[in-house]
């Protein structure tokens, strides 16, 4: 699977990157998620992001940016963590923009105020090479019963726009590992554990995902070992992010062809 990642081509040459926004509740562990998808490729621990469960000390949120991990053809961002309460976390409309194209590399989120279209950063008339081609929602398997329903509810205002725009979503459903004593034993058993099953279809029924779209994985901490158990699943989830983003890309492309050639546009 790595060998076909390394070698993927995408289908327009004009892209630079096939760009993946990964969003969801502080401490579900989308920094991780970046670092973990980055050493499978490295082939060696990368911690570039700021992690600590995504939280500090405090329980806030870690990561302030719009922070790029790039790796090959491929582009991951981390955002500030989802929160209960309107002046708390990333903006819901902030994630909308970064979608469509209008926030710039290494911006910083600010809880108290909206990335409006008069802020020197925006990016007015942003193109494919600027626009998010795939949005992933990061769920922990053990608190999927405990995420607050206000930010269950932002996430799926991000959806619902992400599904306007025709952009393809997956969700990444970390710390299996925490929801099952099973598959913290042995991770191949990961598919027969009936909790985390569970866990998915609960995921499934709180989010508005299918099933089929919610990939369970795990990320490294405390270890730093390679564990190929733990590399074929996140490779699994990872290898459906980049056809589904590569798709969005063909079709826009074909769309936007199809608008320059039309007399009438």
């Amino acid at each position: 699977m790595i060998t076909n990642l390394m070698n993927f081509n995408i289908s327009n040459e004009n892209i630079r990157e096939l760009r993946f926004l990964l969003h969801g509740p502080i401490g579900a562990g989308k920094s991780s998620t970046i670092n973990t998808i980055k050493t499978i490729f490295e082939g060696y621990p990368y911690t570039d992001c700021l992690t600590s469960s995504d939280t500090d000390a405090t329980g806030k949120t870690f990561t302030k940016k719009y922070q790029k991990v790039s790796f090959g053809k491929f582009a991951f961002y981390d955002v500030m963590g989802l929160e209960k309460g309107q002046l708390k976390g990333v903006h819901s409309d902030d994630i909308i923009k970064a979608l469509k194209g209008h926030i710039p590399d290494n911006y910083e989120f600010k809880q108290e105020s909206l990335m409006c279209e008069d802020n020197r950063y925006y990016i007015n008339n942003p193109t494919l090479n600027d626009k998010i081609h795939c949005l992933v929602s990061v769920m922990a398997a053990d608190r999927v019963t405990l995420i607050d329903n206000e930010v269950i509810q932002k996430m799926k205002t991000i959806r619902e726009e992400a599904s306007d725009l025709g952009i393809p979503q997956l969700v990444f459903m970390t710390k299996v590992d925490q929801a099952c004593i099973l598959t913290q034993q042995d991770l191949s058993k990961i598919f027969k554990s009936k909790k985390i099953k569970e866990k998915m279809e609960e995921c499934s029924n709180r989010l508005g995902v299918p099933v089929n779209c919610i990939f369970p994985v795990m990320n490294y901490h405390s270890d730093n070992n390679i564990n190929e158990k733990l590399n074929c699943l996140m490779l699994e989830a990872v290898t459906q992010a980049v056809y589904s983003a590569n798709n969005y890309v063909k079709k826009f492309s074909h769309n936007e062809r199809e608008m320059q050639n039309d007399p009438s546009s």
